[in-house]
């Protein structure tokens, strides 16, 4: 795996097998625990339409509650812990509902219906991958190239353990995850054009306004180099009605709006300032959640 535009440290690599210590954070009487560089994760399996199992890594309950803590940090604060967040987002270090839509849309409706029935030949960009799921499904669903990105470390880290360390079921799932490279990229700096890319993807990343904003104008530089986007949104997500404005006033006449299409709410521990109680995509097993899709496509840049 290609690591772009900085250099991290080594990867410090520890896993371990426990016991589960609760219903809700695994189905299994198992589950793997591994050490990123300093962040204990968990394994979680998901299955993505026609390509089986893929495993992410997510931070436990702990490891969670130290994130949170780091971000709401003051300067100075924190500063016998190591552990840094660019943006002060600890989002990325688990699951969303939204990730597992555009998994499968893009292996039903884009793969399926591009002349080589895969995603063979196409660059993939995905922005705020978090966890990686979609950056892995769009791997081994064929892309040529996928470029995860994400404007903190720590998601980026995580996916590379889990494309190296975890998924290694079989030589070719390894050659296929071996397309991913990684990038620290923020949506909200605009003085930094959009990396070239067929597909643009990104699922749940609008969860501010201003996330919502930036997403839409990325989309619009998107559109005009000629790329297709599609977007994935759960429920509720206060970044999308802004998003849905900036893009009806930059494309008046465009098609370019959401359908629901099912994803699938994840399970196992969340804090509160991540996740809060009541939260529609969190459940103690995984079931279907309607999430709000878009596709559109490089003809609608000059609507």
């Amino acid at each position: 795996m290609k690591r772009e535009y900085f250099n991290s440290p080594s990867l410090h690599i520890e896993k371990q097998t426990t016991n589960s210590f609760s219903s809700s954070i695994s189905e299994l009487s198992e589950e793997t625990i591994h050490n990123v560089n300093g962040i204990t994760c968990r394994e979680v399996g998901i299955e993505v339409r026609d390509l089986g199992i893929i495993k992410i890594l997510e931070a436990t309950a702990d490891a969670q509650d130290r994130l949170v803590e780091v971000a709401c940090a003051v300067d100075g604060e924190l500063e016998d812990d190591d552990l840094r967040l660019n943006s002060s987002d600890p989002y990325g270090a688990v699951l969303w509902p939204a990730a597992s839509a555009v998994c499968d849309y893009l292996q039903t409706e884009v793969s399926k219906n591009s002349p080589s029935k895969s995603l063979d030949g196409m660059t993939i960009l995905e922005l705020g991958t978090g966890t990686g799921l979609c950056a892995m499904a769009a791997a081994l669903g064929g892309a040529s190239k996928v470029l995860a990105t994400d404007y903190e470390e720590v998601p980026l880290r995580l996916l590379e353990y889990a494309a190296i360390h975890v998924n290694n079921d079989d030589t070719d799932r390894t050659k296929r995850l071996s397309k991913i490279e990684t990038s620290l990229f923020d949506i909200c700096d605009h003085e930094t054009p959009l990396p070239k890319a067929d597909i643009v993807i990104a699922a749940d990343i609008m969860y501010e306004p201003k996330t919502g904003i930036a997403m839409a104008h990325r989309t619009i530089e998107a559109l005009r180099a000629g790329s297709r986007v599609i977007i994935g949104c759960s429920p509720g997500r206060p970044g999308r009605p802004k998003f849905q404005q900036v893009i009806k006033e930059l494309l008046p006449n465009a098609e370019a709006d959401f359908f629901e299409v099912y994803g699938r709410t994840c399970s196992g521990p969340r804090n509160d300032l991540i996740c809060g109680d009541g939260s529609s995509s969190v459940s103690s097993v995984p079931k279907p959640l309607k999430v709000a899709l878009m596709d559109i496509g490089p003809e609608e840049r000059n609507c």
